[in-house]
């Protein structure tokens, strides 16, 4: 019965993070200050992460594996409920605690990276 999971885990993760990359991703290759997404501007304006110095594609990269990780856990804690009305309401519960103790941990991870270039 686990397997089943594991091959649910690994079909959405693959799904969500190629259309992640497909939609963001691929479309910011370059930096610019003036038309950084919401995630980043939370890296480098809360979490005061330098962008630039650990290096724009990787840090794309780095968020694009951890918000795919991340949803895909969240569609893996509604998945075996019956209404669809109870996983938006659970999701868009989890939603906001998630995304701010990914970021956090996120954010650790990056400073980290970025103390070792120096």
């Amino acid at each position: 019965m686990w397997y089943k999971y594991l091959i649910y885990f690994i079909i959405f993760f693959i799904i969500i993070y190629l259309i992640y990359y497909v939609l963001f991703v691929r479309k910011r290759l370059k930096y610019s200050k003036k038309r950084l997404s919401a995630d980043l501007q939370i890296l480098e304006g809360y979490y005061k992460i330098d962008i630039k110095k650990i290096g724009y594609q990787r840090v794309l990269k780095i968020l694009n594996f951890v918000n795919s990780l991340m949803l895909t856990l969240l569609v893996m804690v509604v998945i075996n409920i019956d209404k669809v009305v109870y996983k938006l309401l659970i999701l868009c519960i989890l939603m906001v605690p998630t995304i701010w103790v990914v970021y956090y941990f996120l954010a650790k991870y990056l400073k980290y990276i970025e103390g070792k270039m120096k």
